[in-house]
């Protein structure tokens, strides 16, 4: 190779060289640029933190004045709600003293018939009370049901010990089958004992099931006309009150004052029909029970120990009437 030939290819190479340099320095100086530019986001972090924090203070202290306002407000309106209803409370006194003026008396029981049906009521609960609850009669039927497993799963068993036996008698000892009849035999055998040692128990407590379950029915059978009676006592007690109640509620007679108390003057405007509900069950107590208190709804609390379904009813309707009172 010639001199200008090496010189020519020396020059290549300088300029790719210079052409790549080049590059780099061009790639560098970009990334070099995002630097600078980062630093200077970070720079400006301390700024925008400073920033937030003042936004966050200012905001702070907003929400307190409100927090604050909103508590005088409140204040403001119980003050206004109690002197509203000390109002209302005085007006009805006034209404109820004037001349004429009538107070609807929802405790009528003329004849005693309201009272009657509270009675039958009472027997049909008696009568039903001394019946097995539904779960209990399922856990007692589960045990003829459990003997009954025992004993197809013992034939089972004792099936397939026989026939094993069987073959065992008739066959060979060389015979094909009589190694199969053999493992069907060990496997068979102690089943079939475990399960009837299980029996004697389950037969058992079936039988006492059974018994139970008879005299159920038979309890049943006898009280069937009380349970009924009762059933259809309580649906007619009901819709009477709850029709009394109604008939109060659009007229223009003040209601009682242990009525004001416990749900006040009118049913409110979301869960209506459960108010009525609840003051349905009031009315029922207290027919029940020949209340008679004209400020306490359900009147002196019951002996527990003496009537253990009236203080159960009565700790139902007292906490069912701190929902409305």
């Amino acid at each position: 190779m010639s001199w200008e030939g090496s010189y020519t290819s020396l020059d290549r190479k300088v300029h790719s060289l210079e052409t790549s340099l080049q590059h780099g320095l061009s790639e560098a100086r970009s990334h070099l640029s995002d630097v600078e530019d980062a630093v200077g986001q970070l720079e400006d972090i301390p700024r925008r933190v400073d920033s937030l924090e003042y936004d966050l203070r200012e905001v702070k202290e907003e929400t307190d004045r409100v927090d604050n306002d909103l508590g005088d407000r409140i204040s403001e309106v119980d003050g206004s709600v109690d002197r509203l209803a000390t109002r209302v409370a005085a007006l009805e006194r006034y209404l109820r003293q004037a001349e004429g003026a009538v107070v609807v008396d929802l405790d009528e029981d003329r004849g005693g018939e309201l009272h009657a049906l509270a009675v039958t009521v009472n027997k049909g609960l008696d009568a039903r009370a001394g019946l097995l609850a539904d779960y209990e009669r399922s856990r007692l039927q589960l045990a003829g049901a459990h003997l009954k497993h025992a004993l197809e799963e013992r034939g089972r068993h004792r099936a397939a010990v026989l026939r094993a036996a069987a073959v065992l008698a008739t066959t060979p000892a060389a015979a094909p089958e009589r190694k199969a009849a053999e493992l069907d035999f060990k496997a068979s055998a102690p089943k079939a004992r475990e399960v009837h040692n299980r029996i004697g128990p389950l037969r058992t407590s079936a039988e006492q099931a059974r018994q139970k379950l008879e005299a159920d029915d038979a309890l049943r059978a006898k009280n069937a006309k009380v349970i009924d009676a009762g059933q259809q006592a309580n649906t007619t007690l009901r819709l009477r009150l709850r029709s009394r109640l109604s008939d109060a509620l659009s007229g223009a007679e003040l209601l009682p004052v242990w009525f004001v108390n416990a749900f006040g003057p009118m049913a409110p405007s979301r869960n209506a029909n459960d108010w009525m509900d609840a003051a349905t069950d009031a009315l029922a107590y207290r027919v029940t029970y020949r209340i008679t208190d004209p400020v306490v709804a359900l009147g002196a609390p019951p002996d527990g120990h003496r009537a253990p379904r009236r203080t159960a009813w009565h700790k139902e309707l007292t906490r069912e009437l701190r929902r409305w009172g």
